[in-house]
């Protein structure tokens, strides 16, 4: 557990980082200056700082699950191919490609901080590095293919790459052959979760 811990700080320190490099109040306040009054958009920052907290209570939850559910794909496919490896061995796993995910949000802090420092909360949701989605507009696709093409990225190809390497040894097999268990299980889970998704955003607008 005490590697899952050490996910969890680094997330908040990244997160912290954000909340005061990347959207600062003054971020906030231009990017609704020509929408809303100062008094609302006073308003809506004093909300924003009195429920922040949220966010940090969140971060392990989801890491936690996120974890779990692909824990729990491998669990799945090893049972399927009667393996008999110990949960705690694919929980492992996951819980080290996790880190993988951090470096997004470290390139974000870069990016906002350093490289373009003029942007709105517009920039920062739309910023997908390494992402199929920087070859497109946001705004021109149907809000229900934001997420599945969002994932299109370098980072979660390295996952996927980080997560064969390390089952090599759990499931006694070559690279190859551990990406292709990786397809077969995280990679069948997260597709029916895209879909699920999808659906929902489809369901709701």
């Amino acid at each position: 557990m005490r590697l899952f811990f050490l996910i969890v700080l680094l997330y908040y320190l990244t997160q912290i980082l954000v909340d005061i490099f990347v959207i600062s109040d003054q971020v906030i306040y231009n990017s609704f200056i020509t929408q809303l009054s100062h008094d609302r958009i006073s308003e809506i920052l004093n909300q924003g700082n009195e429920w922040r907290w949220l966010t940090y209570v969140f971060i392990p939850v989801m890491l936690f699950f996120r974890i779990l559910f692909v824990a729990i794909c491998f669990s799945i496919g090893g049972l399927l191919l009667n393996l008999e490896i110990e949960f705690k061995k694919f929980f492992f796993v996951a819980n080290t490609a996790e880190f993988v995910f951090l470096i997004p949000k470290i390139v974000k802090i870069f990016w906002f901080t350093i490289v373009e420092t003029s942007y709105t909360l517009q920039d920062i949701q739309a910023f997908a590095p390494l992402s199929f989605m920087t070859f497109l507009s946001p705004v021109e696709l149907d809000t229900w293919l934001v997420y599945p093409i969002r994932l299109l990225n370098v980072f979660e190809v390295f996952y996927w790459v980080v997560l064969a390497y390390q089952l090599k040894e759990v499931i006694g097999k070559n690279l190859l052959a551990s990406i292709g268990f990786v397809a077969k299980t995280y990679g069948v889970g997260l597709f029916v979760w895209v879909v699920l998704v999808m659906f929902l955003v489809v369901s709701s607008s």
